[in-house]
C-alpha cells in the first residue's frame, strides 16, 4: 500500500507537511498495517534520503480506511522511543480514507531507528507493527 510519492513527499516537506507518499520500496522505508474488523490501519515511514531530503530526518503518515460500521471519531498517532505525537480528532465514515502526516522528524528521536503508527477510537487504541531501519 502506498501512502506517500517521492515527488509529493519532497514538495510537501519543503512546505513542512507530507501530503503524499513514497512510490518505491527501499532500504530506509517501509509500510505496515493492521487489519481491523471495520477497516485497515496503515503506517508508512521513510528516511529523508529516499526523497532527496536530509538523511537526518524521517517522514511518516498514519492512515485508516473504514470499510464497515457507523461513523466514528479517531485520533491518529505516531510513536518512537523518544516521541509521541497525536493528530486532532477526525471523523470517518464507511468508505472513507482519513489520515495524518507527521512531517519531518529527527531520526535521533527514533532511538532504535523505528516508528509505529496508532489510532485511538471509542476508548481503544490500535497499533500497526513498527517500521524499522529509518536511520
Amino acid at each position: 500500500m502506498r501512502l506517500l510519492s517521492k515527488r509529493a513527499a519532497r514538495a510537501a516537506a519543503v512546505g513542512g507537511v507530507i501530503l503524499a507518499a513514497m512510490g518505491s520500496t527501499v532500504a530506509y522505508a517501509g509500510t505496515s498495517s493492521t487489519e481491523l474488523s471495520n477497516g485497515r490501519l496503515s503506517f508508512e515511514a521513510f528516511n529523508g534520503r529516499e526523497a532527496s531530503l536530509p538523511a537526518s530526518k524521517f517522514y511518516s503518515a498514519t492512515q485508516y480506511k473504514k470499510t464497515s460500521g457507523g461513523t466514528v471519531t479517531v485520533v491518529f498517532g505516531m510513536t518512537t522511543e523518544s516521541i509521541l505525537v497525536k493528530s486532532p480528532a477526525k471523523t470517518v465514515k464507511k468508505g472513507q480514507k482519513v489520515g495524518h502526516s507527521w512531517g519531518g522528524r529527527s531520526v535521533a528521536d527514533t532511538g532504535d531507528c523505528s516508528a509505529t503508527g496508532f489510532m485511538k477510537s471509542n476508548g481503544s487504541t490500535y497499533y500497526t507493527p513498527p517500521v524499522n531501519r529509518l536511520c
